[in-house]
């Protein structure tokens, strides 16, 4: 509903799915499209802004994986995955976004 306020699982779900971008940003744009994202969680997080920093990717024929840990003011609470193949359209083009790092806070 307009104006509801995310469950803290709902807001951490949301925020998986940008582990494509921190993992799989390149110098050319987005490179690979997000085909599944893991999430995994030792605890929820702590208010209203949490954050993601690029762990690892690992990339071979078009296929890519990547990590990223997710925290909080108070650490690290769990971790993304995403699977993801490469874009035959060519890499987009985020400059309108204009994000450029390994990391994103939302909060």
């Amino acid at each position: 509903m307009v104006g509801e306020q995310p469950t803290p699982f709902q807001f951490v779900a949301g925020l998986a799915d940008v582990t494509n971008v921190v993992t799989n940003l390149g110098s050319s744009g987005l490179e690979y499209i997000n085909a599944d994202t893991t999430l995994t969680l030792t605890r929820l997080p702590e208010g209203d802004e949490a954050g993601l920093v690029g762990l690892d990717r690992i990339s071979q024929d078009g296929i890519a994986v990547g990590t990223a840990a997710m925290y909080d003011r108070k650490g690290v609470f769990g971790t993304a995955t995403v699977s993801s193949i490469a874009d035959a359209r060519g890499p987009a083009d985020l400059g309108a976004i204009g994000t450029s790092s390994s990391s994103v806070a939302i909060g």
